[in-house]
């Protein structure tokens, strides 16, 4: 009889460059995804595959253990939504854990959508807090750049919708590669009229 851990590993190792293919296995197994590397943000676009990986989790209501050793990118309010790290090292990354963790909630900045609508909720910013729902067309624009991860693939209109949402602090775009900081619901930890 072979040891139900080889079929079942305790945790799915993270693979940065398939964030949705790492947390749909960790979701089918019922496991844990770990990011093995300690987690040290930078400014480059390694930031995007981790921010990238953390909104997966979230979304896929899957648990990440993963180490920081850094202060967050852009400040914490930017990120404070995503999964806390499980652990940190040095003082600057214990601090940032901290606070992390004790702002951290579900549902403080998520986008749900149904026909022809997409309401988003950002809540990050107790004292700033945003609440708007996009119609069509601006629905669908938003769901394709929720799919996608490069500015040179974007048409006119998703770069101007991109454009609007990074300067209500609802994007992240480096040149390069872009990240939509609002992740989608799929299921409600929380009472669904918060969204």
């Amino acid at each position: 009889m072979t040891d139900p851990l080889e079929r079942w590993p305790e945790t799915v190792p993270a693979d940065l460059t398939q964030p949705a293919h790492t947390v749909a296995a960790a979701r089918r197994l019922g496991q844990i995804v770990t990011v093995v590397d300690p987690v040290r943000f930078s400014g480059g676009a390694d930031d995007f595959a981790v921010l990238r990986l953390l909104g997966a989790a979230m979304q896929a209501g899957v648990r990440i253990d993963w180490t920081l050793v850094s202060a967050a990118p852009n400040g914490l309010d930017d990120i404070v939504h995503l999964p806390p790290p499980a652990h940190a090292m040095g003082s600057i990354g214990k601090a940032t854990q901290a606070r992390w963790r004790e702002r951290h909630q579900a549902g403080l900045c998520c986008y749900r959508h149904g026909p022809d609508f997409v309401a988003i909720k950002d809540n990050r910013r107790p004292r700033a807090s945003f609440r708007a729902t996009l119609d069509e067309p601006h629905a669908t624009l938003f769901r394709t750049l929720a799919a996608a991860s490069r500015v040179a693939e974007l048409t006119s209109d998703e770069l101007r919708l991109l454009t609007e949402l990074r300067d209500n602090g609802l994007a992240f775009i480096d040149g390069v590669h872009f990240l939509l900081s609002p992740y989608r619901v799929r299921t409600f930890p929380i009472p669904c009229t918060t969204c």
